[in-house]
């Protein structure tokens, strides 16, 4: 009787091994896309001049020139696990082809996670900072006054005490000629309207 109960139950053991086996053949097929919220939190269209001076009177300008998205291949060891993903650029006017997005914002196969990069060049200097949408769709609007504009929409993007050790250790390994943004002041409407590298040195938008 206990055998016959096992061959009733081998055809839908079969079909179950089929649907895996044609789920995971068939990702590589697949995309991850960004979220219709992700790609909306993007602040600029693509035709925005900046201008930023710094508290020790340096000024600079940052053109935004397109809003790129495009799909991503899975790693060859991943190809048959993950999924496509979907990458999303800000791109500027800077002289490096491999560097020149301001924003990215980038799914992750095996996370529910969209890491979000920003990369700056500015008075020949490079800077950067990271988070991921979950924790910035989570951080609530202030109203920041800078250089004499109030914006009431802003959202302050910060690294945490307990992770700077540990970051000012990776910086040197993986980021070098580049300097860690502490504190990204972004508004929803605007962009970035402020960025202090630390207490003593800062940028703000001045124009655009």
């Amino acid at each position: 009787m206990k055998n016959e109960n096992r061959f009733k139950l081998l055809p839908f053991f079969l079909i179950l091994v089929l649907f895996i086996l044609g789920y995971i053949f068939t990702n590589p097929f697949r995309t991850k896309k960004l979220t219709e919220q992700e790609k909306n939190s993007i602040p600029y269209k693509g035709n925005e001049v900046l201008v930023f001076k710094s508290n020790k009177s340096e000024l600079d300008t940052i053109r935004i020139t397109k809003i790129n998205i495009q799909t991503h291949p899975p790693n060859l060891g991943d190809i048959f696990w993950a999924k496509n993903t979907e990458v999303l650029r800000v791109h500027y006017d800077i002289n490096c082809k491999n560097c020149d997005a301001i924003i990215t914002y980038e799914v992750q196969n095996f996370s529910s996670k969209t890491n979000i990069y920003y990369d700056l060049k500015i008075n020949e200097k490079k800077y950067y900072h990271g988070t991921n949408f979950k924790t910035f769709k989570k951080l609530k609007t202030r109203t920041v006054k800078v250089n004499g504009t109030v914006y009431d929409d802003v959202i302050l993007i910060e690294r945490k005490e307990k992770i700077k050790k540990l970051n000012a250790r990776l910086d040197s390994i993986f980021y070098q000629n580049m300097y860690a943004i502490d504190k990204l002041y972004c508004s929803k409407s605007k962009g970035f309207v402020r960025f202090e590298i630390n207490p003593n040195e800062y940028w703000e938008l001045i124009a655009e």
